[in-house]
Protein backbone atom coordinates (compact mmCIF):
# COMPACT_ATOMS: atom_id res chain seq x y z
CA UNK A 1 0.00 0.00 0.00
CA UNK A 2 1.35 3.52 -0.78
CA UNK A 3 1.05 5.66 1.90
CA UNK A 4 -0.29 8.33 -0.17
CA UNK A 5 -3.20 5.81 -1.52
CA UNK A 6 -6.40 6.08 -1.27
CA UNK A 7 -7.09 3.68 1.26
CA UNK A 8 -5.68 5.84 3.82
CA UNK A 9 -7.88 8.91 3.18
CA UNK A 10 -11.18 6.93 2.48
CA UNK A 11 -11.76 6.06 5.95
CA UNK A 12 -11.33 9.48 7.71
CA UNK A 13 -14.03 10.78 4.31
CA UNK A 14 -16.29 7.59 5.54
CA UNK A 15 -16.15 8.72 9.05
CA UNK A 16 -16.87 12.51 8.36
CA UNK A 17 -19.84 11.34 6.25
CA UNK A 18 -21.19 9.76 8.82
CA UNK A 19 -23.32 10.29 11.69
CA UNK A 20 -20.76 9.59 14.28
CA UNK A 21 -18.56 12.98 13.34
CA UNK A 22 -21.86 15.26 13.46
CA UNK A 23 -20.10 17.12 16.67
CA UNK A 24 -16.57 17.57 14.70
CA UNK A 25 -16.69 20.57 12.33
CA UNK A 26 -14.45 23.32 11.27
CA UNK A 27 -11.33 21.12 12.21
CA UNK A 28 -8.45 20.06 9.50
CA UNK A 29 -7.35 16.79 9.59
CA UNK A 30 -4.54 15.16 8.24
CA UNK A 31 -4.30 11.36 6.66
CA UNK A 32 -1.88 9.44 5.00
CA UNK A 33 -0.24 6.07 5.60
CA UNK A 34 2.27 7.48 7.88
CA UNK A 35 -0.54 10.04 9.75
CA UNK A 36 -3.84 10.64 11.32
CA UNK A 37 -3.67 14.09 13.01
CA UNK A 38 -5.74 17.57 14.07
CA UNK A 39 -3.83 20.68 12.30
CA UNK A 40 -3.86 23.27 14.98
CA UNK A 41 -3.69 26.28 13.34
CA UNK A 42 -0.82 26.35 10.67
CA UNK A 43 0.77 23.51 13.05
CA UNK A 44 0.48 19.89 13.24
CA UNK A 45 -1.44 19.09 16.52
CA UNK A 46 -1.87 15.91 17.91
CA UNK A 47 -1.88 13.01 15.71
CA UNK A 48 -0.71 9.06 15.47
CA UNK A 49 1.79 7.38 13.36
CA UNK A 50 -0.25 4.49 13.21
CA UNK A 51 -3.66 5.22 11.05
CA UNK A 52 -6.31 2.79 11.16
CA UNK A 53 -7.73 1.63 7.69
CA UNK A 54 -11.30 0.86 9.58
CA UNK A 55 -13.51 3.92 9.45
CA UNK A 56 -15.37 2.51 12.96
CA UNK A 57 -11.79 3.31 14.55
CA UNK A 58 -11.31 7.48 13.32
CA UNK A 59 -13.98 9.06 15.21
CA UNK A 60 -12.24 7.47 18.78
CA UNK A 61 -8.84 8.86 17.72
CA UNK A 62 -10.13 12.16 16.25
CA UNK A 63 -12.05 12.88 19.66
CA UNK A 64 -8.93 12.07 21.70
CA UNK A 65 -6.48 14.08 19.22
CA UNK A 66 -9.41 17.33 19.61
CA UNK A 67 -9.39 16.86 23.15
CA UNK A 68 -5.32 16.98 23.57
CA UNK A 69 -4.90 20.30 20.98
CA UNK A 70 -4.38 23.66 21.84
CA UNK A 71 -7.29 25.74 22.07
CA UNK A 72 -8.30 27.49 18.40
CA UNK A 73 -8.20 31.24 18.49
CA UNK A 74 -11.35 33.41 18.37
CA UNK A 75 -12.43 36.43 16.58
CA UNK A 76 -11.91 37.98 20.01
CA UNK A 77 -8.61 37.03 20.17
CA UNK A 78 -7.19 38.81 17.15
CA UNK A 79 -8.95 41.73 17.33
Amino acid sequence: MSKFGPEWVAPVIVWLASADSKDVTGQVIEASGMILGIAEGWHRGPNTDNPPTDPTEVGTMVRKFISEMRPRSTWADVS
